[in-house]
């Protein structure tokens, strides 16, 4: 089943059904990555070259496909709920999301024509480095500092939870500039894997979202071209805007999340039988199948809506985007609950899918703005005041 609500163009149909070809391939292998908490990366990223999926918003003067956040979100949610894993969403992420949204958003064309041509063309993958031991939420408080000293930056700091450390190989990092404080001293630089003074570490492990490390960087007189730097002082709300393609991602995450959960529960209860009949007859299980679907649906509405009115067709608008992110949330956790109900007591048993998706979304509650993060930045757009935090 699928929404008709929305009449996608003949090239967003071909991208769905690139992505479903890329979700099916892995999806046979979920349950091993997910136990290991290991995935073949390089391989999965090459597979997605090869059907188009990568690059999809970088512009076509760079090797992308020049395509919009719609596309980049109908191929997440597709590419996701056929693998019915995390693993689907974040190789797609390591070549379009947040790392090349900073890249594309600011106005160093040095880094463009370095970086994007590799990134479209998977031989480099892009990380987001923005949280830090200290500061989760409080994105502005980062101690991450720039120096500027002659031609070069000189990095010092850690960053901690980087999806994709230490495997990625470009690390687009939020970082204080010149000590200036506050909101005005962030700003964005680009360091490869291998930099001297750049080290990697592989990070926690985690409850859900396995398969990719979610790594630590390590800074410690780092020093790297000053031509690195994408946005300088002041740049803060620009780099909110790409950092909304995150939040868009995580949204479809979800959304292809919770529909593969569904769509196990449903052929599930239709092959299940109690009591002499299929357990789709009883009318708990009925109203389950209701329920859930009609969750998927809202969900579906506001993401494609957060991703139909992004900027330039790239960067989603932070109150559409927010709203969307936060349903989404709330929506997958309760959906893939559910379709466990509906499969009893292997509903709970490890390897079969809807347990690991209700892993998997777990992390949409903290990744890319918590919950009340969101409620926040809902509410500063809704009145038009931001909340001061500060005591």
């Amino acid at each position: 089943m699928d929404s008709s609500a929305f009449d996608l163009t003949p090239v967003q149909q071909d991208i769905r059904a690139r992505a479903r070809l890329f979700g099916e391939k892995w999806a046979p292998r979920a349950a091993e990555i997910d136990r290991a908490d290991s995935a073949p990366i390089a391989e999965m990223v090459q597979h997605s070259v090869e059907l188009g999926l990568a690059g999809l918003t970088i512009p076509t003067q760079y090797g992308g496909r020049g395509l919009t956040a719609i596309e980049f979100s109908l191929a997440v949610e597709e590419a996701c709920r056929a693998m019915k894993s995390w693993m689907a969403g974040d190789i797609l992420f390591a070549t379009t999301c947040t790392g090349p949204s900073v890249i594309m958003i600011s106005d160093n064309k040095a880094a463009h024509e370095r970086y994007l041509p590799m990134i479209a063309s998977g031989e480099k993958t892009a990380a987001i480095a923005l949280s830090e031991p200290k500061h989760g939420s409080a994105v502005t408080d980062i101690e991450t500092s720039a120096y500027l000293d002659g031609d070069e930056l000189v990095i010092n700091g850690e960053k901690r939870f980087i999806t994709g450390a230490p495997d990625y190989d470009v690390y687009v990092t939020f970082v204080r500039l010149n000590g200036t404080p506050g909101m005005k001293g962030i700003g964005a630089v680009v360091i490869e894997k291998g930099t001297p003074g750049f080290t990697l570490g592989e990070g926690p492990e985690y409850m859900g979202s396995r398969g990719s490390s979610h790594g630590e960087l390590y800074f410690k007189d780092c020093r790297i071209p000053a031509s690195n730097l994408l946005l300088g002082e002041g740049s803060f709300p620009t780099l909110m805007q790409a950092f909304n393609m995150e939040r868009l991602y995580i949204a479809s995450m979800c959304l292809g999340l919770a529909q593969g959960a569904f769509d196990e529960a449903v052929a599930y209860s239709h092959e299940r039988e109690q009591f002499g009949q299929p357990i789709n007859e009883f009318q708990a299980v009925y109203h389950l199948i209701a329920e859930m679907w009609t969750q998927i649906e809202s969900v579906r509405y506001l993401t494609y809506k957060a991703a139909l009115t992004a900027a330039n067709g790239k960067f989603p608008n932070a109150l559409d985007v927010s709203v969307a992110k936060l349903h989404a949330a709330d929506m997958a956790r309760d959906v893939c609950w559910k379709a466990m109900q509906v499969l009893g007591g292997n509903g709970l048993v490890t390897g079969f899918p809807p347990e690991r998706c209700f892993r998997d979304v777990i992390v949409s509650s903290i990744a890319g703005g918590t919950i009340q993060v969101l409620k926040n930045t809902i509410a500063a757009q809704l009145l038009g005041k931001r909340l001061n935090q500060r005591r």
